[in-house]
């Protein structure tokens, strides 16, 4: 996508990926929980920025060759346009270059737009968490790629 530039996320981003995760989640990240990605050597986040603007993020958790994709959030306006296929593959090439060959991630059973999504860019539903989710009540799809 033309005009989206890729990037880690930097301590100017900070508000701007706090709205966006209260706009896309019931039980958001705080603005510490996102100040606490830039520290800890564990944390990979990424944002999408379209003319200045933040417009996705989404992050890694990573536990030596493995890592859990996690905050995966588009600006609602931004939705379906590509932004979070690039991100999410700018992301994992980034931890790829930190050694990571797994990838997980949880989806709630009902979001089918980002089962599509996650399935398209290769990853295999392998389990599922009943009543994972709360607000509203919903299970977790467990996904994964394995790099080979």
């Amino acid at each position: 996508m033309s005009g989206i530039i890729y990037r880690p996320l930097a301590e100017a981003d900070l508000d701007a990926v706090t709205a966006l995760e209260a706009a896309s989640f019931s039980r958001p990240w705080s603005r510490d929980d996102f100040a606490d990605t830039l520290i800890k050597p564990y944390y990979l986040y990424y944002v999408a920025e379209e003319n200045g603007c933040v417009t996705a993020t989404a992050g890694l958790i990573i536990s030596i060759d493995e890592a859990d994709i996690s905050n995966v959030a588009v600006a609602q306006s931004r939705r379906r346009r590509g932004i979070a296929a690039g991100l999410l593959t700018a992301l994992m090439e980034a931890g790829r270059k930190r050694g990571v060959s797994g990838f997980t991630l949880e989806v709630r059973s009902k979001n089918t737009a980002a089962i599509r999504l996650y399935e398209k860019l290769g990853f295999k539903q392998e389990g599922v968490r009943k009543h994972f989710y709360r607000d509203p009540d919903d299970d977790a799809m467990i996904y994964w790629m394995h790099d080979k």
